[in-house]
């Protein structure tokens, strides 16, 4: 029996690395303070935002330099937020998307960006637009991951990607399988496992043994090679996806997950893997949202999926977010009765990085 272990961002924040969307929005205000020096404009732009010194008494370099003294000790998010709340001196304004992503930010997570994009990119009239902008946080987001530490391996999560298969998380209507390989094999480990790594640093690598057995698959690209980075949407089941197909305008499908599959040979290879064997799947630090829902959905509602076991978080209050993980992985079923019998009831399943 083999195993594929669904990595999302919070195996990286498990790491220690500050990998979560309100780390990246940190970071590039502090990006575009720094950019600040040198412009002899009154206007600092990218295409996620503009911003304008009202009164033209001084340039943004002068302003970098010699005004006002108070801004050198404040954190790039906070600058910006002093420059919103000063409207006589300053004129911020995001585009809508941006707009959008950036409000309660420490309530967001990649998922919902990527939400938020697929729900603007239905409701626009020039999605090139839209894609420009979604680009240009792509391409940032890969210059802020280079700049982050190695992590180093955490043993208890080795262990966790290692740990045997055992009868308490097999689905009942695979139990005739379970027990046949029992019976040649009596302590179940996984023959083969592949890391399916959603992200695009190498964490994963580190847990990876030097044997053919093993293998990393990094789905959405690396950050060695940017052309490889796919960020945008995966869900053919909604409703309005078909409307998008029809519209007839390449713009509107130009960040969809599938197309973007066909690029390299990792979709392909995670269907060889779940054709040749039956697997348990195991979710370490991704949400499960919607806009992953079409590879999700092929790997939840296989015939060789034997097992789903969702590693949750652990929050500092006690509480976690197994129910919210679970329900999360229920959207991605056509068959409800087929999702209960297939994910680990919670007290078989542990939090990601501390193993029992």
């Amino acid at each position: 029996m083999n195993r594929i272990i669904i990595i999302g961002n919070g195996f990286d924040l498990a790491h220690g690395l500050k990998t979560s969307y309100a780390d990246f929005i940190d970071w590039y205000w502090e990006y575009r303070v720094h950019g600040f020096q040198g412009n002899m404009g009154y206007i600092s732009e990218d295409p996620l935002c503009k911003i304008e010194i009202v009164d033209r008494i001084e340039c943004w370099n002068v302003f970098d330099f010699y005004l006002p003294r108070d801004f050198k000790k404040m954190k790039g998010k906070d600058v910006i937020q002093s420059m919103i709340d000063t409207p006589s001196r300053f004129k911020v304004e995001f585009c809508p998307f941006f707009g959008k992503i950036v409000k309660d930010i420490e309530k967001k997570g990649w998922v919902d960006v990527e939400d938020i994009y697929y729900a603007f990119l239905k409701s626009s009239d020039d999605p090139k637009l839209i894609n420009e902008e979604l680009d240009f946080i792509k391409n940032k987001l890969v210059e802020y991951l280079n700049t982050l530490p190695e992590p180093a391996l955490n043993p208890n999560i080795k262990n966790q990607i290692l740990e045997p298969i055992t009868q308490d998380e097999i689905a009942i209507e695979s139990m005739k399988e379970y027990y046949r390989m029992r019976a040649t094999t009596p302590s179940l480990s996984p023959e083969n496992i592949m890391l399916l790594n959603f992200n695009y640093t190498n964490t994963a690598d580190m847990y990876l043994p030097k044997v053919d057995t093993f293998s990393t698959n990094h789905i959405h690209g690396k950050l060695s090679n940017p052309e490889s980075v796919i960020f945008g949407y995966g869900d053919e089941r909604d409703d309005e996806y078909e409307v998008l197909m029809k519209k007839n305008n390449n713009e509107y499908l130009q960040h969809i997950k599938s197309f973007r599959y066909l690029e390299a040979s990792n979709y392909r290879d995670m269907l060889s893997f779940i054709e040749s064997a039956p697997y348990q799947l195991c979710i370490m630090g991704h949400s499960c949202g919607l806009s992953d829902r079409t590879l999700l959905a092929t790997l939840f509602e296989h015939p060789n999926c034997v097992s789903i076991k969702p590693y949750y978080y652990k929050k500092e209050d006690g509480t976690d977010n197994y129910r919210e993980l679970v329900q999360n992985i229920a959207r991605n079923f056509t068959s409800p009765s087929l999702m209960r019998d297939r994910v680990v009831r919670k007290d078989r399943c542990e939090a990601l990085g501390c193993h029992l």
